[in-house]
């Protein structure tokens, strides 16, 4: 198994680090003239729309770049100034973003050069630390490419889950006139779990991998713990992040099937999605994002960054069920959806059997959903 290493001393350095350092710190500057709130700034500067703040500090990142790139600066030293720089950069961008909701709840217009800034502050921050690291060339594209090819499996399983669940709904919809959207939503989420299941074996005839690949076996105690103790850690985890933000005001999404659920008068779909979420749901994407995406980093990085990254782009993944006009929101939903995906890939990472995530998210899922039934209609089915 391929993990990170860093040259040995004495190994000149690596120039790939900055020269990525140097593009996504440009980028950062370029975006930070572009629109970025409709909200004045820190400090207002004619000619830039965005933060001139966030400019001065990508410039900086800029400058600190190239000088690394021509060795005028060393490595610890001009690593470390363009990390923070860069990671500035990022910071007023999500400071712009949210403070306007602290207290007074005001919903931001978010213009395309806060997003670009933001994110291309955040990655150059992580180039810096891999600059400091003296990663070799070799080594960060191929890093670098194995984080591109994992956003490509995320989002194709994706695709293929939504082609596969809306096939499915085609025939009764056809057939029933009376058909609607809440009728058609447990057959769009069984069938979503049956498009994850295939992209499975998709990927495994791919990569000539056989069935062994998945990690199925039999439960043992150890197993067993991880369940249960992954399952508190993920409900204290969502509950704790959830109060923080209403502490600080910050508002969050509803997803797509609970905005649904609060606008038919009979919200009765909930109940087979309960049994679904352990036969469809909780196998379906944890095969997919966990079983496949994750161990596929395992391939380029250390375990536990390929844990973090497979969860970045699991919460990615979710946008379009927590679309909502306002981007705080969103953006504070899919945050909570990355901290219980940190822990339904730590839980796979120690126990290497795909079952102890899919009982976790299964459960948490199955919970939510009945939980969400009992609350809009005042009745506990099956009780």
């Amino acid at each position: 198994m391929a993990t990170a290493h860093a040259a040995e001393d004495g190994a000149p350095a690596t120039g790939a680090a900055p020269t990525l350092g140097l593009v996504l710190a440009g980028l950062a500057l370029v975006a930070s003239f572009l629109p970025w709130t409709g909200q004045p700034s820190l400090v207002s500067v004619p000619g830039i729309d965005g933060s001139a703040l966030a400019a001065t500090l990508a410039l900086g990142a800029t400058v600190t770049f190239s000088l690394r790139r021509h060795g005028t600066l060393n490595r610890p030293l001009g690593s470390t100034m363009a990390g923070l720089l860069s990671f500035g950069v990022a910071v007023v961008a999500l400071a712009r973003l949210v403070t306007p909701a602290l207290g007074e709840g005001t919903t931001p217009t978010l213009g395309l050069g806060l997003p670009i800034a933001g994110v291309a502050g955040l990655f150059a921050a992580v180039v810096a630390v891999a600059d400091f690291r003296a990663i070799t060339d070799d080594l960060l594209w191929t890093q670098v490419r194995a984080v591109a090819i994992a956003i490509v499996i995320g989002f194709a399983g994706f695709l293929v889950s939504t082609v596969v669940a809306y096939s499915f709904a085609i025939v009764p919809m056809a057939l029933v006139s009376s058909f609607g959207t809440s009728q058609m939503y447990p057959i769009v989420t069984a069938g979503s779990g049956i498009g994850l299941g295939l992209f499975t074996l998709g990927y495994l005839r791919y990569r000539d991998l056989g069935l062994d690949y998945i990690d199925v076996k039999r439960p043992d105690l150890r197993d067993v713990g991880y369940s249960l103790g992954g399952l508190l850690v993920i409900f204290l985890g969502a509950g704790l992040v959830s109060y923080t933000f209403t502490q600080l005001g910050l508002p969050t999404a509803d997803s797509s099937i609970q905005r649904l659920a609060e606008q038919v008068p009979e919200p009765a779909f909930l109940l087979p999605l309960v049994p679904l979420s352990w036969l469809a749901i909780g196998p379906g994407e944890e095969l997919v994002y966990r079983n496949v995406l994750q161990k596929y980093l395992y391939e380029s990085f250390s375990r536990r960054t390929a844990v973090f990254v497979a969860s970045v782009t699991f919460a990615a993944i979710h946008f379009q069920q927590y679309a909502d006009p306002n981007p705080i929101a969103m953006l504070s939903t899919l945050f909570i959806v990355f901290v219980l995906s940190l822990v339904l890939g730590y839980s796979y990472y120690k126990s290497e059997n795909i079952l102890v995530p899919i009982f976790i998210h299964g459960t948490f899922n199955a919970i939510q959903f009945y939980a969400l039934y009992v609350e809009l209609t005042g009745t506990m089915p099956g009780l």
